[in-house]
């Protein structure tokens, strides 16, 4: 790549709105908690963590992952995690974060207090945004295939912690033979109380899901890669401005899609779709964020004009009140204009 195009991607403001906290967990970290807790993740150096980051398909990749989450086990692990998520995201110039967790995992599996998570995570934020400038917002998910009333109270704690930065209920997991309509109930229920659901959609199941999601009237689909395959759908997306969080990288790895070649970004792009860029669990698909932009110049053929847009879409979508995005919406612009990319 032209190094004064990476410099250019490596200034670009950003914002990630698909990122899991769990699966952003720096490799070191994740051996040092489970030697911690005494949990058996199958290896004990970086090299076998690497190689355990080898996945079969998708439902492989779904399983580590509730391995890594079994290494998390006291409130100061969040804010361990999270504060270098924060730090992390700033080397990136990465200013805003949508992280999503599954708080059922940490309270209904292991017992741990939902208060105590929420505070931990709490003060980490105002420690990332003090020392880093960052800000880091919540989504908490349901896993697809666990009983619909624990989405129920998966919607109750968003509310819960919508005074400490939660500002969504997502729907992830395993998604064939688990549309979202199965937990109507609770969606419809959060929904009454002013937060909005933001299901992952239309990455392991066809444009069916994404359909069955999008009755619900998601301001935003992570993933939503199989929208492609029908044109009507597309259209949807295009016409509703309805936001496509694409992970690249994480697609290949889990087999979402064969390979790079045949991912639908730059089709999704062209088709006018509003999309975003982002690196899902990026030590565990061995990438970051800014790696996933470079990438979209190197095997997408995006330019920077083209990513300063993606940018502007990501920070537009974030789910804040009003005055705050705008406030960093302000904040992209003039950067933006700074490196020569304004409107």
């Amino acid at each position: 790549m032209d190094p004064a195009i990476d410099a250019l991607l490596v200034a670009m403001p950003k914002a990630e709105l698909h990122i899991h906290l769990e699966g952003a967990i720096r490799p070191a970290t994740l051996l040092a908690l489970a030697q911690r807790h005494g949990v058996d993740i199958g290896c004990r150096d970086l090299a076998g963590l690497r190689e355990l980051y080898r996945f079969r398909d998708f439902r492989h990749f779904i399983e580590l992952y509730g391995v890594i989450i079994q290494t998390i086990r006291a409130p100061e692990d969040f804010v361990l995690i999270a504060e270098e998520l924060g730090r992390d995201a700033a080397a990136q110039g990465t200013r805003y974060l949508e992280t999503t967790f599954t708080m059922g995992s940490h309270v209904l599996r292991k017992g741990l207090p939902f208060e105590e998570i929420m505070d931990a995570l709490a003060t980490a934020v105002a420690s990332v945004r003090r020392e880093n400038g960052v800000e880091i917002r919540f989504i908490l998910d349901h896993v697809r295939g666990w009983p619909p009333e624990e989405c129920q109270q998966a919607a109750e704690w968003c509310v819960r912690g919508r005074d400490r930065g939660v500002v969504a209920l997502g729907l992830g997991g395993y998604e064939p033979g688990n549309p979202a309509s199965l937990y109507a109930e609770a969606i419809r229920w959060v929904q009454a109380q002013g937060l909005p659901f933001v299901p992952h959609a239309g990455e392991a199941a066809g444009p069916g899901g994404i359909w069955d999601a999008l009755a619900f009237g998601p301001p935003r689909i992570g993933h939503g890669i199989r929208a492609v395959d029908d044109p009507a759908l597309v259209t949807y997306l295009r016409d509703h401005g309805i936001v496509l969080e694409i992970c690249p990288t994480s697609n290949v790895c889990t087999g979402s899609v064969p390979s790079l070649a045949a991912h639908p970004l730059r089709r999704l792009w062209d088709a006018g779709v509003p999309l975003t860029i982002n690196s899902d669990d990026p030590p565990m698909f061995g990438t970051t964020l800014l790696d996933e932009y470079r990438l979209a110049v190197t095997h997408f053929g995006f330019t920077p004009a083209e990513l300063a847009q993606v940018s502007r879409t990501a920070i537009g979508a974030a789910l804040l009140p009003a005055a705050d995005r705008a406030r960093l919406v302000a904040g992209f612009e003039a950067d933006l204009q700074h490196l020569g990319l304004g409107r």
